[in-house]
Formats: C-alpha cells, structure tokens, sequence
C-alpha cells in the first residue's frame, strides 16, 4: 500500500486487490456516504473524488489493475466496463 500517512510515510502493508477495500477503511479510516469527498493520499496523489470511486480510482489509476474477457482476450481497465461487454 501507497497510501501516505499523517507522517508522511507510505503504509507499505502488503495488500490484494480484493482486500483494498477492506484495507482503505480499517487502516485509513475511509468511511462515509458513497457521495462524500475524499482526498486520495496514494503516493500523494490528492485526487478528490467520491467515495464510491475511490477503490475503482486506485485500482485504475495507481495498481494498473487490467481485467480481461476469458472469450475473446480483450482487455478493459475498469471492471464495471468488462462486465458490460460479456
């Protein structure tokens, strides 16, 4: 994990993809509404954006997650969008 603290340092704590989420709020305290601002702090990025977007945000931009059709090999950088093409 990137994520950089109050002191500034980064967390590095060993993370899966599928636990980011769990992590963000346990150890960084990202909790609140879907629609509440935040400020991504990943390498210092300071992004604001919404709550609900800010794994998609992390995972995208920061971790270059890429999800790939099992069909036809194409690949797409959001989930949402793989999804939306099976």
């Amino acid at each position: 994990c990137l994520w950089v603290g109050a002191d500034g340092l980064h967390c590095d704590d060993l993370i899966r993809c599928y636990d980011l989420d769990t992590h963000l709020r346990q150890v960084h305290g990202v909790h609140g509404s879907d629609k509440d601002r935040m400020l991504c702090r990943w390498r210092s990025c300071n992004k604001e954006l919404n709550k609900e977007n800010f794994v998609r945000h992390i995972e995208e931009i920061h971790m270059g997650i890429v999800h790939t059709c099992t069909a036809c090999g194409a690949t797409f950088s959001r989930k949402d969008t793989l999804i939306k093409h099976r």
